[in-house]
């Protein structure tokens, strides 16, 4: 025969079972309101097809079932025993039941992942604005970032607020802008009212806005280059290099009879040209000293334009295919690699003598892939999951590279430059208003686009809250 237990161990044991009942029941109603905000507000789809389930939502539903069905349970138990006669387990119960909610919170928090959202931004630009060209990056400690729009470059300090402006001149406007800021000095290529774009290149310390030095040079042709300590530009009839610093010019080597300038690029050990010659699409290797040309190499040409992707060491893309130069100007053997677009929306960021491109796959989405510059190795290919396209590639300030890739959600990578493999889950970027193209400087955002609706720059932060 049976001994009860003592009347003190059975109430224990019924307060315990009526707490427990409240733990789960405070769960479940938790989880329960969260799932329905992640179906109802958070999904882009009107199912969960083509990633439009909101990460985590499978776990957060089983968690909320079992939660439910834990809590029917225990309450029929503390029925049974009437633990609810006691006004003490009542209050003990609801307090630890509130308690649990916190625990609750941040299970869901570790199954949804990391979520940023919008921090701080500047007003729209509004109607009447000019064509943003491009942006650049101060100090990463400061988070300064620079926009240049054709009316002039605005700089922003690390509050997002504006730091510095230089106008474009008088009837005037800024044509172009070097990709690269060396010893953070970028260059600017201006038109004055007497000329077409362009004719007079500038060169500005990002950091203070202040002109370092102004040159007019006539029939300026595309985008300078800044690199080593050249400021290299194309003409209608020759390339000129000019001192990063003092604007000094170093030397002037003429184009090749009937060449029309495409592309030139600057670096420590030499300056590229890409020419249209009576012979098709040229690269020439200039000497980073003299001028002299050292090399030139016929591109191919395919259904696209070829690109130069680094003047040191020397590479560009022609057919689709990267070409690496050894410093006698001869190619690299030709190893299978995935294509390599050159127009379009293409992504590139080249950092050390790695090349990262966004390469498509079968016309379905768009992978990143990873190539050597120094042999043109194919390095590595890293796919993301439900993610349509890359919009934007970074090097952050820990040496890994961030991306920027969008599907049902945009999501921020940080991969591992090496092997490509991500350093944990990506981020979820909720609520951004992206345009079709824009820049990544740390965690601010350069919109630039011409939809004068959308903030020039905003800042992200973590999620609090749901």
């Amino acid at each position: 025969m049976d001994t009860p237990p003592p009347p003190l161990v059975k109430r224990l044991r019924d307060h315990v079972r009526l707490a427990a009942a409240c733990v789960f029941s405070a769960v479940a109603v938790l989880y329960a309101v969260l799932c329905m905000k992640l179906t109802v507000v958070d999904m882009t789809d009107g199912v969960c097809d083509f990633g439009g389930c909101p990460r985590g939502l499978d776990w957060l539903l089983l968690w909320a079932l079992v939660a439910g069905l834990a809590a029917g349970g225990l309450w029929w138990s503390a029925v049974k025993g009437r633990a609810y006669r006691s006004a003490v387990g009542w209050l003990v119960a609801v307090t630890v039941g509130l308690v649990a909610l916190w625990p609750g919170w941040l299970g869901f928090s570790w199954l949804r992942g990391p979520h940023m959202d919008l921090f701080s931004y500047q007003v729209p630009d509004g109607p009447g604005a000019d064509k943003p060209l491009g942006s650049w990056a101060g100090d990463p400690a400061t988070g300064f970032v620079i926009r240049a729009r054709a009316d002039g470059v605005t700089g922003y300090n690390g509050e997002g607020r504006r730091g510095w402006s230089l106008p474009a001149p008088a009837g005037g406007a800024v044509c172009a802008m070097s990709a690269e800021t060396p010893s953070d000095t970028g260059l600017l290529t201006l038109t004055t009212a007497e000329s077409t774009c362009g004719n007079r290149l500038v060169a500005v310390d990002v950091t203070s806005g202040k002109q370092l030095w102004t040159k007019d040079i006539p029939k300026l042709v595309g985008r300078p280059s800044a690199g080593g300590s050249l400021a290299a530009t194309a003409t209608a009839d020759a390339v000129l290099a000019h001192d990063l610093v003092t604007g000094a010019e170093l030397w002037r080597s003429p184009l090749p009879e009937g060449a029309v300038a495409m592309e030139v690029a600057a670096g420590p050990d030499r300056v590229l040209l890409l020419a249209r010659t009576d012979k098709g699409v040229e690269l020439f290797a200039l000497g980073a000293r003299t001028g002299a040309v050292a090399w030139r190499f016929p591109m191919p040409v395919g259904y696209e334009s070829p690109r130069i992707v680094s003047a040191s060491p020397a590479a560009a893309v022609g057919d689709g295919r990267l070409v690496v130069f050894d410093d006698a100007g001869r190619p690299g053997a030709g190893a299978e690699a995935p294509y390599v677009p050159t127009t379009g929306e293409a992504e590139w960021l080249v950092t050390g003598d790695v090349l990262y491109a966004s390469v498509p796959e079968r016309e379905q989405r768009e992978l990143l892939a990873a190539f050597s510059l120094k042999d043109g190795r194919h390095l590595w290919t890293r796919a993301f999951d439900h993610d349509w396209r890359i919009r934007a590639l970074a090097a952050d300030r820990t040496g890994r590279i961030a991306v920027v890739t969008e599907g049902a959600y945009t999501h921020l990578w940080h991969l591992d430059p090496h092997t490509g493999k991500p350093g944990g889950e990506s981020t979820v970027l909720r609520g951004l208003r992206l345009g079709e193209s824009f820049a990544l400087h740390g965690r601010t955002f350069v919109n630039l686009d011409d939809d004068a609706r959308l903030p020039p720059i905003f800042d992200v932060a973590p999620t609090i809250g749901w």
